[in-house]
């Protein structure tokens, strides 16, 4: 298992909100949007992992145009 694999921390819709600077509401919206991957421990647990917000806000960066 890689280092960054390792270090991924798992978060709850709450620390995911806050990661991203949003409501737990819009969180949860794109979470039934499948706009990322998430963890479901069980009907009422939901966890994600750091890295794949990352990616997420990665992929959804649009690139500075030039003039």
């Amino acid at each position: 298992m890689s280092e960054a694999t390792q270090k991924s921390e798992l978060l709850t819709i709450t620390e995911t909100a806050e990661y991203l600077n949003q409501s737990h509401w819009t969180v949860r919206k794109w979470i039934r949007q499948n706009r990322f991957p998430y963890i479901q421990i069980n009907s009422r647990v939901i966890r994600i992992r750091q890295d794949a917000l990352d990616e997420f806000l990665k992929d959804s960066t649009i690139p500075q145009k030039k003039i």
